[in-house]
């Protein structure tokens, strides 16, 4: 017979009440079958003694029965609540840190403000013949996290693994629900193969041992790849879903089985 079959946390709590009142229902049988044969002896000849040490004894049983019976009700009771207790504080903890991780998407530039600094940061380059490059990084959820709150946690928690690796020039941007946008001045594509396997990393690591979402990592890099700035917006926008940035929603982030 195995002994070491996991149990679900549900049934844990239904378990263990069960084992208090076996315990309980043991204690009561015993104490009650132990108090009915000790009654005869200690009132039969109670005539025939002074001595009160027999009834006080029996009723001290007695008593100390009824106590150890109160007290793994007491137990039972309280257990119950403070696993209530945690339950809510656990609740609350990962309600504040999925709004945490939301509140990361609602406070980031959107696709006009990339379109801006990507324009300044192109003139910049081609003015002092410098490396320019942009990635864009598409996450995909998966199914059983797509639900709005969960999926909102998810796509934060990807921003701020995009956001950590990035160097204090990059700059990062939200361009479509799912899709990430970064600017790296200065970066060839050498140096894109090096950032992108960064990200990957960071990515992989907030994704989880659940595989929360998937990622896939685009990049387009002047003067290599492009020779001007719309070029530049071509590729990236041939690389987003079509449709008005701002009138897109959650519901608009890639899903996958």
């Amino acid at each position: 017979m195995r002994t070491d079959n996991p149990i679900a946390s549900a049934d844990l709590e239904r378990r263990e009440y069960q084992l208090s009142l076996f315990a309980c229902s043991a204690i009561v049988v015993l104490a009650g079958g132990l108090a009915l044969l000790m009654y005869p002896a200690v009132f039969a000849n109670k005539e025939n003694t002074t001595s009160r040490v027999p009834q006080v004894a029996f009723f001290g049983f007695c008593g100390l029965a009824c106590l150890l019976v109160a007290y793994i009700i007491e137990r039972q009771v309280t257990i119950h609540r403070l696993r209530v207790e945690m339950a809510a504080d656990r609740k609350k903890s990962s309600e504040a840190l999925m709004q945490a991780s939301a509140d990361v998407l609602s406070t980031m530039p959107d696709f006009s403000t990339f379109e801006d600094r990507l324009t300044m940061e192109f003139r910049r380059a081609a003015a002092a013949d410098l490396k320019l490059s942009v990635l864009v990084v598409c996450v995909q959820l998966r199914a059983a996290f797509s639900e709005a709150n969960v999926g909102m946690s998810a796509l934060g928690d990807a921003a701020k693994a995009v956001s950590r690796k990035l160097r204090g020039e990059d700059s990062l941007y939200i361009l479509r629900p799912g899709y990430f946008g970064v600017i790296l001045p200065g970066v060839d594509q050498a140096g894109v193969k090096r950032v992108s396997g960064r990200l990957a990393e960071g990515l992989s690591d907030s994704a989880g041992a659940n595989a929360r979402f998937t990622f896939k990592i685009d990049s387009v890099s002047y003067p290599e790849q492009t020779s001007s700035a719309h070029d530049l917006e071509l590729v990236v926008n041939s690389w987003l879903p079509e449709g008005d940035p701002t009138q897109a929603t959650y519901k608009d982030v890639p899903v996958y089985k």
